[in-house]
């Protein structure tokens, strides 16, 4: 007979699932380096905005004031971000800044074991290595890769072990996690307050919901409205309402919730970014009621934004810390599925229908993992030799 492995069964003393997440990380951390640097190799990087973060992160790196030429700010007036601290290191190991690609890529594929080691204890297990597949290959991750480096990337295998403490009861490691959440961006603590109510009703423990969203609230208030002063920013405008200031918005769509409701829907490409989005993961996340607040308050952020309709899209990183969300919330209503038909035909139904939802949402959004399928995406165009030349023209100590 020949053996046929199983998911149950060993491969050096370990199980097979696990050797499968193992690949899923290994080729996303691979598939995610290509598309990114050979990017940055054509000249195809955003110069801005990579040009902010090498910047700031070599001058990290080189014990120098980390002053942005580009945006004439201190780095944590233009965005308090201190985990930029500890990623500098890289910079320790090589002057290239494409190691900041390649780190990317494997921070954000490294979020597929927090997701399994979660999803593993709740559903049969080879949903949860469809789930896991689910969260590396989401449209938010390729999109996050796609646009050059983004300090956001960090954040959801931070999301993802933070959901797998808190299912496991170990609440040092929610409080440790979150805070190496918090120190991503200004903005996450806003994102994380909603999580309270997910908290409350998952454990019931209105003291620790409480405690997670006073903190993170407190912490994005404190990053906004002193901390990010302090270090020179004049005032935080980059998400309001044209002319407001940022407690002028939010005040204004408290006392206007019929605006803020218009806002969050109109024009109509929220919407789409909405349906695409959730169809990834079979529409299953709006299904599981306790994390819908934490899901539709991170669309509302970016919706109720009148400044930036870049970010109503489910391109660039706007999306990224959705595919923790999603993947927790298609765990746990799978679990609650699986709870009411344990059939095995119903189990293969899941796993086709989430498999087939994902792929018709990524081949319509045109997700960027598809630009390593064209010839030409590898071809060097005659003008790139001609930056190259240029570049070699300037002096290694310039």
């Amino acid at each position: 007979m020949v053996w046929v492995p199983t998911l149950k069964s060993k491969f050096l003393g370990v199980r097979f699932d696990f050797w499968i997440i193992v690949l899923l990380f290994l080729f996303y951390s691979f598939l995610y380096s290509l598309l990114s640097i050979t990017r940055h190799n054509h000249f195809q990087s955003q110069g801005i905005d990579f040009s902010i973060y090498d910047q700031a992160l070599w001058l990290y790196g080189n014990f120098h004031k980390p002053f942005s030429t580009i945006t004439n700010h201190l780095d944590l007036a233009d965005r308090f971000r201190p985990i930029m601290v500890p990623l500098s290191a890289l910079f320790w190991f090589t002057k290239d800044e494409r190691i900041l690609l390649f780190f990317q890529a494997v921070i954000i594929s490294a979020g597929v074991f927090p997701i399994w080691l979660l999803a593993r204890r709740v559903v049969p297990q080879l949903v949860a290595v469809v789930i896991a597949f689910l969260y590396v290959d989401f449209v938010g991750i390729q999109s996050l890769v796609a646009y050059d480096f983004h300090e956001m990337a960090v954040l959801p295998v931070f999301l993802g072990m933070l959901f797998y403490f808190l299912h496991a009861g170990r609440w040092l490691g929610v409080l440790i996690t979150l805070f190496l959440c918090l120190l991503v961006r200004e903005h996450v603590g806003l994102l994380l307050a909603p999580l309270g109510i997910f908290i409350y009703l998952f454990t019931r423990n209105i003291r620790k919901a409480l405690a997670v969203s006073v903190i993170s609230l407190a912490w994005s208030i404190s990053a906004i409205k002193f901390m990010m002063l302090a270090f020179g920013q004049e005032t935080y405008i980059q998400f309001v309402n044209p002319g407001d200031t940022f407690g002028e918005a939010v005040l204004n769509y408290v006392m206007r919730p019929d605006f803020a409701i218009v806002n969050f829907l109109l024009p109509a490409e929220k919407v789409s970014t909405l349906f695409w989005s959730f169809l990834s993961f079979g529409f299953f996340p709006l299904a599981y009621f306790a994390m819908l607040p934490v899901i539709f308050f991170q669309f509302a952020s970016r919706f109720l934004d009148l400044l930036h309709p870049i970010r109503w899209t489910p391109y660039y990183h706007y999306s990224a810390e959705l595919a923790v969300f999603f993947s927790v919330s298609t765990i746990y209503f799978s679990a609650e599925l699986f709870k009411k038909f344990s059939h095995k035909f119903f189990l293969y139904f899941v796993i086709f229908f989430l498999l087939g939802s994902h792929a018709v949402a990524n081949f319509t959004l045109h997700a960027p993992l598809n630009n390593l399928l064209k010839r030409q995406f590898y071809f060097e165009e005659p003008w790139v030799d001609q930056i190259k030349f240029i570049i070699n023209r300037i002096a290694r100590e310039a």
